[in-house]
Parts: C-alpha cells; sequence; structure tokens
C-alpha cells in the first residue's frame, strides 16, 4: 500500500470538511427589448441590454467528491451525511448583444452573445460542527443564447398575446472563499500539517443552461409598449471542481461533480419599451418577480 493510499482516511476526512458545494448560477432572462415582434420578414433589430439578478434561490440536488492516486481512489457525497446545504443566493449581471430577425410577420428569431458573471453565497450545515458559510465570485465569462418570439393573437383593440422560449448556456469560473479564506490555501494548509511539501491547486467552474417559456400580453400606447405576463424556466447547473496536487511524495487527483437547480420555476414580469425614435429606435426597462429579484435596461434598433 502506498503513502498516499495508508492516508485515505485522513485526507477523505480533510476533503469532506474543507470542499463545500458549489451551487448554480442559474437564472431567468429577459422578455423584452423588444416585447412584440418586428412585424415583416426580412426585417432585423440590433440591440444591447444589461440583464441584473439581486436575488435568485437555488437549491442543491446531489454532489460527489473524489480523490485518486495511482493506487487508491476514495469518493463521498456532498454534503456528507446528515448535512445539509441551505440558503443558497446568487447575485449576476449580464451584458448581451441582441441581434433578431423576423422570419414572418408575427414570429422573430434572436441570437444573443456577451458576457456574465456570477457571486453566490451559502451555508453548510453538519451535526456537531458550527454552520460554515461559503462565497464563489466568479470571473466574467462567454455568454450565448438563442430563441423565438412569436404573437399568438392581437384583438380588434390592439392587445397582443405573445410567446417567447429561449435558451441560454454560460461556464463560469471563479474562486470559492469558505468563512473568508479561498479554498484552495485552505485545503493546502490541511494537507501540510503533515507534510509540509505537499502541493495542491484547482480550477472551480459552473457550467449552466437555462430554458425559459413566457407567455403575456402587451399593447402599444403612444410612444409606451407595456406588457406584463408569466414565464417559466428551469435551470440545470453542472458544478466542476478539477485539482492535483502532491501528498507524501504521490500524486493525487482532487475532482467535484455535483448538480443544482432553481428553487422556484414560476414567476411575473412587467415591463415597457418606450419608443424614442417610432420604429427605429426604442429603449426598455424590465422587471421580474417570484423566482427571482431582477432587473434589464435595454436598448434596440430596427433596421
Amino acid at each position: 500500500m502506498t503513502r498516499i493510499g495508508r492516508n485515505k482516511e485522513r485526507l477523505l476526512i480533510a476533503l469532506v470538511v474543507f470542499v463545500l458545494s458549489l451551487p448554480a448560477a442559474g437564472r431567468a432572462a429577459t422578455v423584452g427589448n423588444t416585447a412584440e415582434t418586428l412585424g415583416a420578414a426580412g426585417r432585423f433589430s440590433v440591440g444591447l441590454e444589461y440583464d441584473g439578478i439581486t436575488d435568485r434561490d437555488l437549491k442543491w440536488k446531489s454532489g460527489s467528491i473524489t480523490m485518486a492516486s495511482a493506487s487508491t481512489t476514495v469518493s463521498d457525497s456532498i454534503p456528507p451525511a446528515g448535512g445539509s446545504i441551505e440558503d443558497m443566493e446568487l447575485e449576476s449581471g449580464r451584458l448581451f448583444l441582441k441581434g433578431t430577425i423576423g422570419v414572418r410577420p408575427d414570429v422573430d428569431v434572436y441570437v444573443k452573445l456577451g458576457t456574465a458573471d456570477a457571486d453566490w453565497k451559502m451555508t453548510e450545515k453538519e451535526p456537531g460542527q458550527p454552520d460554515s458559510r461559503t462565497e464563489f465570485n466568479g470571473d466574467r465569462d462567454l455568454a450565448f443564447g438563442a430563441g423565438v418570439k412569436a404573437r399568438v393573437y392581437q384583438t380588434p383593440g390592439g392587445l397582443r398575446v405573445m410567446a417567447d422560449a429561449q435558451y441560454l448556456r454560460y461556464d463560469v469560473e471563479g474562486d470559492l472563499i469558505t468563512d473568508g479564506t479561498e479554498f484552495d490555501q485552505e485545503f493546502l494548509d490541511e494537507l501540510r500539517a503533515s507534510d509540509p511539501g505537499a502541493t495542491f491547486s484547482s480550477t472551480k467552474k459552473t457550467k449552466i443552461q437555462e430554458w425559459q417559456l413566457a407567455l403575456y400580453v402587451n399593447k402599444t400606447v403612444g410612444r409606451f409598449s407595456p406588457y406584463g405576463g408569466v414565464k417559466y424556466s428551469d435551470v440545470k447547473a453542472d458544478l466542476e471542481l478539477d485539482g492535483n496536487g502532491q501528498y507524501l511524495g504521490e500524486p493525487f487527483t482532487l475532482t467535484i461533480d455535483a448538480e443544482s437547480e432553481a428553487d422556484g420555476n414560476f414567476g411575473l414580469f412587467l415591463g415597457t419599451d418606450i419608443q424614442v425614435i417610432p420604429n427605429r429606435l426604442s429603449v426598455n426597462i424590465e422587471g421580474r418577480f417570484m423566482d427571482e429579484t431582477a432587473f434589464t435596461l435595454g436598448a434596440s434598433y430596427r433596421f
């Protein structure tokens, strides 16, 4: 048995104590900017939007942690038996360039390309141990998406019933901080308590996929085009930590694979487009509630 094999129990205890869960940065997407379709096949628009999420509750589904050397592999669940992960909250900012083209007078398709960041915090509870607070400070990374918007029905008075469906995807890397100490440093300190020459480093990434469906009503009144409705969003997040190092002269790897999802799926939204130059330039403001607290500011130019 190698030295790292003889010490696997001690390493696994250290990992379970110091490797806390990595929650997802799930979030719902902007519905408007603009709320109505372009009105003609072949017509297109270009828009810019900032999407700010000030509070989104998340829930942990499952997770595992695995340490492996040349001769030994040990795994455990996250959180460990008897523990729980609670109070997961997300804050995030996204900036998108949005291109839209009309495929029919009542149907548009669009693509989004931009960047997103994500900061979250959570609490891990374990029997007989004080609560531990973890924060994830995400970098700004590439984000992209696509969707379709359709006018389902319009009354003689100009009230439109609209539907919107979209998909978003982005990967966010960042730093994991537990009770004020960065994860890699805390884990390395634990290893060096018995091996001063131990090494360790890791990358942390949250991979996010989101689907959203929205149904709403919209009407143009002068320069304003207010809208409001309901939405359903499903967020799936694959969480990964990939690390490697050396302990007591033996190389080892450390991986975390986990899944989180939005705690609530149904929400409400209200917003309006404001025509700055009629049928050309408009600005947009939107608020979203219930499943998240979020807002969007945007502008769009039609060609």
